[in-house]
């Protein structure tokens, strides 16, 4: 059930959020205010709020973005609406700063609005599944390490947590994570998604393979010549959301191609960490995808810069990277090419076979930043279907 309080001053836009909420069994309007000031003294418990409908004009901007603020600063839980008659810019920008979720024109647009709520019902609906924390590793360049990167943090994560943790192939027509770690995939994916949502939790983890002696456990279709065609937007989540009742921990390895399925996944990671390494076609293949994902909607905090195949005193520096990338490094792989191809040839991990090499030690770094990660601040969103439409008829 998603709990929604109204504050319009318009008598008409709150009769059409009514109407509208009135039709859905799922949504309940608990209140109407006239005024956003009166949220401050709602006899409400706001914890049970899901949803602030409001309304906001330039003139009164200013005294309802800091109501806004104060309510987001003591209830994280809360999302945000704001609807309006007026076109303007600088309105918009300076509402959607203060992380409210989707900024709407009036009259409001019945298709539109549904979407809005449909992206807040979905995440609490996703959110309900599970409380793994899901982290993407991703490039949109091939060739640059995401497969190493993804294979050696999962365990390290497992190896510190001892918390059951998943390694994810969603890297389509591929079996590089089987080939790491010397397993054979087990099912196909229609078994896959014909049998994840089952709740038996000993039948479940049958579907994936165990990494010997961890609570690393691996999730990879057997190859298919149509694998990619398999996995759908609807697939994606049904997959993710399956496996966050079951783990603590879920790291997916994706493909290099931007579509609507990897897309899916980006969407459905609470972290990406995004690949690249010092040279001047993958700098420039991470700056676009850094402006894709901001175009995404995608927050600071959610994307997190990893330089792979390090080379210290190099001729392009890592100040340079985030100079043109515009985005800080959260982290560096060394380039120890030896150590790492002694483990892929052993079908082992870098941590098994030389734990005190430099590049499995960046390898735990990682997997410890990324458990002291505060997950619940990190915000996962779709790119934000009201703004885009709104700048549509604002003609800009």
């Amino acid at each position: 059930m998603i709990n929604i309080i109204i504050s319009d001053k318009f008598q008409n836009s709150k009769n059409f959020l009514i109407s509208y909420i009135e039709k859905n069994e799922d949504m309940s309007v608990l209140e109407t205010l006239d005024s956003v000031d009166l949220l401050l003294t709602t006899k409400q418990n706001l914890k049970e709020i899901d949803l602030i409908i409001f309304d906001i004009s330039s003139q009164e901007a200013d005294s309802i973005l800091s109501v806004i603020r104060k309510l987001k600063e003591k209830y994280k839980n809360l999302n945000f609406i704001a609807t309006s008659y007026e076109i303007n810019s600088e309105l918009v920008a300076k509402t959607l700063k203060e992380g409210v979720r989707e900024f709407l024109l009036k009259p409001l647009i019945p298709n539109i609005f549904e979407s809005a709520i449909k992206k807040i019902k979905d995440e609490k609906e996703n959110t309900k599944t599970g409380n793994a924390d899901t982290i993407c590793i991703f490039s949109n360049k091939g060739g640059v390490g995401k497969t190493s990167l993804a294979v050696n943090v999962a365990y390290e994560i497992a190896k510190i947590t001892l918390k059951k943790t998943c390694l994810l192939d969603l890297s389509f027509n591929s079996e590089d994570v089987c080939t790491f770690l010397n397993i054979e995939p087990k099912y196909n994916i229609d078994f896959i998604l014909n049998n994840i949502e089952t709740s038996d939790e000993k039948l479940f983890l049958t579907l994936l393979n165990k990494y010997q002696d961890t609570s690393l456990y691996v999730l990879s279709p057997q190859n298919d010549i149509n694998l990619n065609l398999k996995y759908t937007p609807s697939s994606i989540t049904k997959i993710i959301n399956s496996l966050k009742n079951i783990f603590s921990y879920v790291i997916i390895d994706t493909s290099s191609i931007i579509n609507e399925t990897s897309v899916s996944i980006l969407n459905n990671s609470d972290l990406v960490l995004l690949v690249g390494m010092l040279n001047l076609a993958s700098i420039r293949n991470l700056q676009k995808c850094n402006e894709l994902f901001d175009n995404m909607g995608y927050k600071g905090d959610k994307i997190k810069l990893i330089v792979n195949r390090h080379i210290e005193n190099s001729e392009i520096s890592i100040k340079d990277l985030e100079k043109t990338v515009g985005k800080e490094v959260f982290n560096k792989v060394p380039n120890n090419y030896l150590t790492l191809i002694d483990a892929i040839n052993l079908g082992k991990t870098v941590g098994e076979i030389n734990p005190q090499s430099n590049i499995a030690k960046a390898y735990k770094n990682i997997a410890q930043e990324i458990i002291n990660t505060d997950f619940l601040n990190i915000a996962n969103k779709t790119y934000n279907h009201g703004v885009f439409n709104l700048l549509r008829r604002m003609g800009e």
